[in-house]
C-alpha cells in the first residue's frame, strides 16, 4: 500500500498494489527497458553492457541484462513480471556460470554494440575500455572477477525462490532479490522497488568484506594507473586547480559559467572516490562518478547514462580535457602514460 497525498496536504487516499499482468505491462518491452535506462531501481549503480545477451556456446538462451557493478563484477539480471517462473534462480545461475570466464577484452565488442544501438555512440575499443575502467571504483581494477553476481527482479517471489536464494547465499553465491511492486495511480503506473534479499545493511557489510579480500589478493599485483592518479603524480594537475564540465556534453545540457553544477576542483588525493570536490555541494567524488551523476540528474527523465569517462568531459582553464592533458601537448602518448 502507498499513500497518495494532495497538493495542499489536506487529503489523501490509499492505493493498493496491483499486478503487471492486469496493467498490461510486459517483461521485455516494458520492465526490461525501465531497468535498462534506470538501473538504480535495482538498488545500486550499474553499468549496463548488454541486453538480450545470447552469445552462449551451445545454447539459445537469452540473458535479460548483463551489467558491471562498481567493484568490477559482472552482474546477471534476470527479470520476471510475476511469480510463475519457478526456475528463475536456476536459469540465472546457468547464465552466471556461462559468463564467468568473460574478460574485459571479450566484453568490449558487446558493450560497443550496446552503446551504438541505444546511445548512437561509435566507441573505439580503447574508449569502451576506458568507460568500463572509469566506472569501476577500484584503483587496482584490471580484469573482471570470475564470480558474477546475480540479481533476480520480479513483482514477487515464491517461497521456493527465496528459500533457494537464502540457501545459495550460505555458500557465498552473491544472489539478490529485488521486488518491484506496481501501483495504478490515476493514469500512471508507479513502480516501487524493494531489495528484500539481502537487506541493505547486510549488503554493505558484504561489499566491505569483498574490498578487503580484493586488497589482499592484489597487494603484489602491478597496477594500471588511472588517469586522475597519473595526472596528479606527474604534476600535470595540482590540488586546488579549477576544472569545468563543458566538453562534449549531452544534447540536453549547456555549460553555464555561473552554475556551480559545472565547476569543481582537483583535491590532489589519490583515492578513487575523492579526486575532485564539487562546487555544488562541497563533497568529494570520483571524477567519472560525478560526471555520471550530473548527466543523470539533468536528464529530463532522470535517465542513467551509459559509461562515462569524466576525464573526457572535464577540462582545465584552457579548455583542454583532462584525458587529452594526460597525453601531453603533442597528442602522442608518452611511454609512462596509460590512457586509462
Amino acid at each position: 500500500m502507498i499513500l497518495v497525498v494532495s497538493d495542499n496536504l489536506s487529503k489523501w487516499s490509499k492505493v493498493n498494489a496491483g499486478s503487471f499482468i492486469s496493467m498490461n505491462v510486459w517483461e521485455r518491452s516494458h520492465i526490461e527497458e525501465w531497468v535498462r535506462t534506470t538501473p538504480e531501481v535495482l538498488g545500486e549503480q550499474l553499468l549496463i553492457v548488454s541486453t538480450e545477451f545470447d552469445r552462449f556456446v551451445g545454447s539459445d538462451d537469452r540473458l535479460d541484462i548483463l551489467a558491471i557493478d562498481r567493484q568490477g563484477n559482472l552482474v546477471v539480471v534476470e527479470l520476471k513480471r510475476d511469480t510463475t517462473a519457478g526456475h528463475a534462480d536456476l536459469q540465472a545461475i546457468r547464465y552466471a556460470a556461462m559468463v564467468s570466464a568473460m574478460t574485459v577484452d571479450k566484453l568490449l565488442p558487446y558493450y560497443m554494440t550496446y552503446r551504438k544501438k541505444h546511445d548512437a555512440e561509435e566507441l573505439t575499443p580503447d574508449q569502451a575500455r576506458a568507460e568500463i575502467t572509469e566506472f569501476v571504483e577500484r584503483d587496482d581494477f584490471e580484469e573482471l572477477t570470475n564470480r558474477p553476481r546475480i540479481i533476480l527482479c520480479s513483482e514477487d517471489f515464491s517461497q521456493e525462490i527465496t528459500t533457494s536464494v537464502l540457501w545459495l547465499r550460505q555458500f557465498d553465491v552473491d544472489i539478490s532479490c529485488v521486488r518491484i511492486t506496481p501501483y495504478q495511480v490515476g493514469a500512471q503506473v508507479v513502480v516501487v522497488p524493494n531489495r528484500i534479499i539481502p537487506l541493505q545493511e547486510a549488503r554493505q557489510y558484504l561489499i566491505d568484506i569483498q574490498k578487503k579480500e580484493d586488497n589482499q589478493v592484489s597487494a603484489n599485483r602491478p597496477r594500471r594507473t588511472k588517469t586522475m592518479r597519473l595526472l596528479v603524480e606527474q604534476g600535470l594537475v595540482k590540488a586546488g586547480q579549477r576544472i569545468f564540465l563543458k566538453n562534449d556534453l549531452p544534447s540536453y545540457m549547456t555549460y553555464d559559467p555561473n552554475d556551480p553544477t559545472y565547476h569543481a576542483e582537483i583535491t590532489g588525493k589519490l583515492g578513487q572516490s575523492d579526486s575532485v570536490k564539487w562546487d555544488k555541494d562541497g563533497q568529494e567524488y570520483s571524477i567519472s562518478n560525478l560526471a555520471w551523476q550530473i548527466f543523470r540528474d539533468l536528464h529530463p527523465q532522470k535517465k542513467a547514462p551509459g559509461g562515462v569517462n569524466g576525464n573526457w568531459h572535464w577540462v582545465d582553464e584552457n579548455g583542454t580535457s583532462l584525458w587529452s592533458l594526460s597525453f601531453g601537448s603533442s597528442g602522442q602518448s608518452d611511454s609512462i602514460l596509460s590512457p586509462i
